[in-house]
């Protein structure tokens, strides 16, 4: 696509430009062109709206110009500019962490909206913690929680562990390195749990997935043959890690609704569960609450 001259550029015509420019290769090509021109320009996003007729030093051209050829060639977006914003918060990523996403916003909607409703003094563990976005937004707003968030991935737990601290949560949301429902033998006090949430890896090894999917760590992202590998083990775990009336909140894949729901009737632990569908309409998650 031709470009005008740098001379000619302003904020609003590299916006317009970049909106065309990654039509097809971003999902949100002008929230995408608005987050990179604000990161080259230092300023938050919505300053750009009060600055459309200024025009970019050539450096700052030559910047967003290089950033703009990267998330055409499918680079996250979030990576390239180091920072994700997710339950209006933002968090640091880089590519040893998934890239957060608006769906998984529900795990956090439901945890905070369970804790309450049984008084907020209570415990949490989210396993497959990443970025740590979905324990610290459950803990940003249950002020009375204690969070537990841990990760296979040392590198991942240690960018959590930074975007703990960096919202001022490091008192009251700990990281650690643990496999799934292994629980670190420093954190055993905080069990049982009033809710144990959880986005784990669940695409099948023949699902397809996007060219920019495949910029994301591969073991954040694919679960064994069928997808469920993770899930099963995340299931048939939990029930002696949750409080009676505690509350198990997991993703899951777009067609494993019912595998998933399965999974919880076999350990016979479970009330049926609650299926909650994105802001697509696809059933992305579900609430499961442990028996008393």
């Amino acid at each position: 696509m031709n470009r005008p001259s740098d001379s000619a550029w302003t904020v609003l015509k590299l916006l317009n430009w970049t909106r065309d420019y990654l039509t097809g290769a971003v999902d949100e090509p002008r929230l995408s062109a608005e987050v990179l021109l604000a990161s080259v320009l230092k300023c938050p996003r919505l300053q750009l709206y009060t600055r459309f007729d200024y025009p970019p030093t050539p450096g700052e051209l030559a910047a967003f110009h290089q950033l703009v050829r990267r998330a055409h060639a499918h680079e996250p977006v979030a990576y390239l500019v180091g920072e994700k914003e997710f339950y209006s918060l933002r968090f640091k990523v880089t590519p040893d962490v998934l890239v957060p996403r608006a769906e998984t916003e529900a795990l956090v909607s439901e945890a905070v909206s369970h804790l309450r409703a049984h008084g907020g003094a209570t415990t949490m563990w989210d396993v497959c913690t990443g970025s740590g976005c979905v324990a610290i937004a459950t803990a940003c707003h249950a002020p009375q929680t204690s969070v537990l968030g841990t990760d296979i991935s040392p590198a991942a737990v240690a960018i959590a562990t930074a975007n703990a601290v960096a919202h001022g949560l490091g008192d009251r949301v700990r990281f650690r390195v643990a496999d799934l429902l292994t629980l670190p033998e420093d954190c055993r006090a905080m069990a049982p749990f009033g809710v144990i949430a959880g986005n784990p890896p669940y695409v099948a090894e023949h699902q397809m997935i996007s060219e920019t999917v495949r910029h994301e760590p591969p073991a954040a992202i694919h679960g064994g043959a069928d997808g469920l590998d993770f899930l099963r083990r995340l299931i048939a775990d939990a029930p002696p890690m949750l409080s009676p009336g505690g509350a198990m909140i997991l993703e899951f894949g777009f067609t494993q609704a019912d595998a998933v729901s399965d999974l919880l009737a076999a350990t016979g632990a479970f009330e049926p569960p609650r299926v909650l569908c994105d802001h697509q309409g696809i059933e992305r998650s579900l609430v499961a609450v442990r028996r008393s």
